[in-house]
């Protein structure tokens, strides 16, 4: 585990998941409660202290975006499983729940690789949503799961991650962005033909 060499290299991210009015205007802020900073103990390297990777601002703020909404989408998916009544529906909170498990354990892995933890939590506004999402049940849950979770949600990611990809100078970073795009993208279009046959 890296570790900072001294307290000045402290970053911290702050601001907010906005939940979307429709899918086209979707888009992901850096949570409010999402805290990317050094570790707090030194750790020694064959004798020599592994130095911090020094994240820039754009770098954190999508490490922070990337967790909150990966965080999001987990407990989301859980609720789902409990919640939704349609079998197709209940698979594809399962899928979520598989990917979105491995994707936040890599992002982290790497993050801690740098130096760096990502603070546990789920920001209030995503809370907000999961709560949400709790209240309801049957077709009725089935239908606001697809709609935002499903499309809304990401498609907002699909822009933060194509927006980082721009952004992000960390070549780890850019390789998890790189790999972690084409999953996104599944997820949209399976959650966008579950919308269309609720449709009709």
């Amino acid at each position: 585990m890296n570790t900072p060499l001294s307290t000045s290299l402290s970053l911290l991210c702050l601001a907010t998941l906005a939940a979307c009015s429709t899918p086209r205007v979707a888009t992901l802020q850096t949570p409010a409660t999402i805290v990317v900073a050094p570790t707090p103990a030194p750790t020694t390297v064959l004798g020599a202290t592994a130095p911090v990777v020094k994240f820039s601002a754009s770098e954190t703020q999508f490490i922070a975006v990337a967790a909150g909404a990966g965080m999001y989408e987990v407990e989301a998916a859980r609720v789902a499983l409990t919640r939704a009544s349609d079998p197709q529906v209940r698979s594809y909170a399962q899928m979520l729940l598989d990917h979105h498990t491995a994707n936040n354990r890599e992002l982290m892995t790497l993050v801690g690789s740098k130096g760096h933890r990502v603070a546990p939590g789920l920001p209030t506004e995503l809370q907000q949503k999961v709560s949400t999402l709790s209240g309801l049940s049957g077709p009725a849950f089935d239908r606001e799961f697809v709609r935002m979770t499903g499309v809304q949600d990401h498609t907002a990611a699909i822009a933060a991650f194509e927006q980082g990809r721009r952004t992000v100078a960390d070549r780890d970073l850019q390789a998890y962005i790189d790999k972690t795009l084409p999953t996104l993208r599944s997820h949209l279009q399976q959650a966008q033909d579950l919308a269309g046959r609720m449709a009709g």
